[in-house]
């Protein structure tokens, strides 16, 4: 099939498809006119990358698993240990940027303590009634 074909087929764009193809994850051969052309497996390799990229799995991570994946021997449980290291790397990250927003919070607070009270900046004054 042409790379339109496999944009098609997988919702992924003809741009991506040749930029991983660049980078080594899909494997496409030549027709007499140059024209890429790609096999059934190709469908498969694309639907993988595309779910691990959207996991946050990093291309050359992807990489390194494509091989075994396209020929049929990567495991379920090679998958979930994939799966769980990522997860351990989101909780890192989550726990992190939760410092990082706290001492944001605790800056914003340590310089709103030490802004001058002008008139303009003061609490308003309770209107008297008419």
């Amino acid at each position: 099939m042409r790379v339109s074909e496999l944009s098609d087929r997988t919702g992924v764009s003809i741009h991506r498809l040749r930029r991983w193809e660049s980078s080594g994850l899909l494997h496409a051969q030549r027709d007499p006119h140059g024209v890429r052309r790609f096999d059934e497996t190709a469908v498969r390799v694309v639907t993988f990358v595309a779910m691990a990229r959207d996991l946050g799995f990093g291309l050359d991570h992807i990489g390194r698993l494509v091989p075994d994946f396209a020929a049929g021997r990567l495991s379920i449980d090679e998958l979930v240990e994939h799966l769980q290291t990522r997860l351990t790397e989101i909780d890192t990250q989550i726990t992190d940027l939760e410092d990082q927003r706290r001492r944001v919070v605790d800056h914003v607070a340590w310089f709103d303590a030490r802004r001058p009270i002008t008139p303009t900046s003061a609490a308003p004054t309770p209107k008297e009634p008419p």
